[in-house]
């Protein structure tokens, strides 16, 4: 499940609630205008139009540091300054003698839409953000597996369903400003069992016209199960990949690619 990095952000800027309802339109590839119908908090429906990619002025959350306050080798508190030969400020030891520097990198999220005789697999969450909203099994990679064979792990953890990693196929991948690179699977299952784990409050099959698309957790949740509806019948599927990033100015926008 996603919940350890930037919950807050991530529950606020990435939930279906914050885009709800959002549809989009393509037009001409990769010069796309979409078209985003999203919710204000009071409720409010207003229209954004989203650039193409060529005209996007942006930056992304990399931009502002974050990490930790005590250096992790040695225990003293860090100073935020540029090391000699980087660009960026990171978090380094105020110790001259150790002068640890602490990177921070994006994390990597992988995830599976695990179908059965075309009906798709859900679970809800039983854990923040978005406690009680759907979605489909999508976790961080651990360290020391693939990408598939984090997925395959998720599936199982989430929803007890057992996946082979080498028959997963590669259906999308979302870059999330600087913040995350999500790896979105598909898989058919064998069978309709399943049995939900403890960060899964409930788990079912539901068929594509059934998905509570008003109650779904992410945004990506919802880009990667209108992908996969589009996809279903195609033997190989094109992979969707989409951007979500921040402007100068502060405010999110959605690029195809």
């Amino acid at each position: 499940m996603i919940f350890r990095v930037a919950a807050s952000l991530l529950a606020s800027t990435l939930s279906a609630s914050a885009f709800h309802s959002s549809h989009y339109i393509r037009q001409g590839g990769c010069n796309s205008v979409l078209l985003f119908r999203q919710r204000a908090c009071a409720g409010d429906n207003i229209i954004k139009r989203f650039p193409s990619k060529a005209s996007l002025s942006s930056t992304s959350l990399s931009n502002t540091p974050t990490g930790p306050s005590f250096c992790e080798k040695c225990g003293t508190p860090t100073q935020l300054q540029v090391p000699e030969g980087d660009e960026r400020e990171r978090h380094v030891c105020g110790n001259p003698s150790c002068g640890h520097i602490a990177y921070q990198n994006p994390k990597v999220v992988v995830g599976t839409i695990a179908t059965y005789q075309d009906k798709v697999l859900l679970c809800q969450r039983n854990i923040e953000p978005c406690k009680g909203k759907w979605g489909y099994c999508q976790g961080f990679l651990e360290l020391g597996e693939t990408s598939r064979q984090g997925a395959a792990r998720e599936t199982w953890e989430e929803a007890g369903v057992s996946v082979d990693p080498s028959k997963l196929e590669l259906l999308a991948i979302y870059n999330l400003a600087g913040m995350q690179v999500q790896l979105i699977y598909r898989a058919e299952l064998e069978s309709d069992t399943f049995e939900a784990g403890h960060e899964s409050s409930d788990v079912k099959f539901v068929s594509w016209d059934e998905i509570p698309w008003d109650e779904l957790a992410f945004a990506t949740v919802e880009w990667g199960l209108e992908h996969a509806r589009e996809m279903k019948n195609v033997a190989t599927p094109i992979v969707q990949e989409r951007t979500k990033l921040i402007t100068e100015d502060g405010k999110w926008e959605v690029e195809e690619g």
